[in-house]
């Protein structure tokens, strides 16, 4: 494909991304012109993926497309914009969370020696899981290319790797499972998911360390990290003050849009002090030509998704399909987060699940808190724990892992957050509704 092309998507993803920002501020009147740009760099980038994933995106799409058609047919009045628009907010987040890397990624960098050791695992899970609470895959990819430049993987390693980077998803505002859930239980008190999720990451960390401590076929004494220095996760914090302090003052404006707009002001703000105002435009321009194509499935799969949950959403509306269920309590939420992990043990990734799911079941009067939750526990275990998810097969192609190492050392923890999840939704409802 010519450069030129892929620099075009670049241009156009950035543009989404302002277009975005300047709609939610009631600057621009309209969505739409983000939808565009973002599905003007969608079709430039399909040609960039392999064919199994061309294959994948291309029936889902037709799919989408067919069912929006015969809805369409049913019911003229339903919201076609929704086509390109489902999960805009969401691929905001995406693009304004990759613009971070200009400003953190040169921070990390290569060490001759790596430590050993009980206190080398405790650095590497913490830092692992809060720089990773910002810049997402990066680091983990940043992290095992250096571990792996010494010696293949251990089953320790790859245990913290999946578990400290998945369990970002229960909580952090800047990763994308939280974009999806905000966006599709847009009503969600933020404090009780937050809360939450930072309790059940707490746990799982625990759960972790007793686990390499004390089972026979671990050792937590010759684990071999790659410490990030505590100087490094100052922007989570940053962004967490700026994002709750106008949060408080503009209940109005969506949490992941500011997010998004704090993400690259903060940027921008950085690289002017660092170089001058002139200089960091062309550094973001030039970011966004030649390192934002690089999201190409990330980006196609959330249009994709949004695109076909909308659409069977709307094939269950205008049919009078209804939930298989009345009410929507603990119980309820602890049957469709399984549901939802045994799905993605298939291959069905978290965000199709949770467009579906979050387009049908807004239909109807709903606990927002209680379904946010349920579909950030759903992503988190999802991703650490299935051996094809997108964050364990890149585990593959990259660094000899086998399915079989990652399912066995997951199994057992994924049945466990299960579990402690399960129990922390039904308690949430009891609480909400107390």
């Amino acid at each position: 494909m010519k450069k030129n092309l892929i620099s075009l998507s670049g241009i156009s993803l950035l543009l989404s991304l302002i277009s975005s920002i300047l709609f939610e501020f009631e600057i621009l009147p309209s969505i739409l012109p983000s939808g565009f740009f973002a599905l003007f760099s969608s079709i430039i980038l399909f040609f960039k993926l392999n064919r199994s994933k061309k294959i994948f995106i291309s029936l889902l799409t037709s799919l989408g497309l067919i069912f929006y058609l015969i809805a369409y047919f049913l019911d003229p009045s339903i919201d076609l914009s929704k086509m390109i628009t489902a999960n805009q907010f969401l691929i905001s987040l995406l693009i304004s969370v990759h613009f971070l890397r200009l400003i953190s990624l040169s921070n990390l960098k290569e060490q001759e020696t790596l430590p050993v050791g009980k206190k080398a695992f405790f650095k590497t899970y913490l830092g692992l899981h809060l720089f990773g609470s910002v810049i997402n895959l990066s680091v983990v990819l940043l992290i095992a290319d250096n571990l792996y430049k010494k010696a293949k993987l251990t089953k320790e390693q790859l245990i913290v790797l999946t578990r400290a980077f998945s369990t970002d998803a229960y909580w952090s505002p800047f990763f994308v499972a939280f974009a999806a859930a905000t966006t599709y239980a847009h009503g969600s008190d933020i404090h009780y998911v937050l809360s939450l999720g930072l309790f059940l990451a707490i746990l799982s960390f625990l759960y972790t360390y007793l686990e390499l401590k004390y089972k026979q076929s671990y050792s937590l004494s010759n684990f071999v990290g790659y410490p990030i220095s505590m100087q490094t996760i100052w922007l989570p914090f940053i962004l967490l003050v700026f994002v709750s302090l106008t949060h408080y003052f503009f209940e109005n404006i969506k949490v992941i849009v500011l997010i998004s707009f704090y993400c690259i002001l903060l940027v921008f703000v950085f690289l002017s002090f660092k170089f001058n105002i002139k200089k960091s435009i062309k550094k973001i321009v030039c970011h966004s030509k030649n390192k934002l194509p690089s999201m190409h499935s990330e980006l196609i799969l959330f249009l994709v998704a949004g695109l076909f949950g909308s659409a069977v959403s709307n094939m269950l509306l205008v049919n009078n399909i209804n939930l298989p269920f009345s009410t929507f309590d603990g119980i309820t939420a602890s049957i469709i987060l399984g549901v939802i992990i045994l799905v993605s043990f298939l291959g069905i990734h978290p965000i199709i699940s949770i467009s579906i799911l979050g387009h049908w079941m807004n239909t109807m009067p709903i606990n927002q808190t209680l379904m946010g939750v349920m579909f950030l526990l759903s992503w988190g275990i999802s991703v650490g724990t299935s051996p094809i998810s997108g964050l364990n097969l890149t585990l593959q192609a990259r660094y000899e892992v086998t399915i079989k190492q990652l399912f066995s050392i997951n199994l057992l923890y994924a049945l466990f957050s299960y579990i402690v999840s399960s129990l922390c939704l039904i308690l949430l409802y009891y609480f909400l509704n107390a």
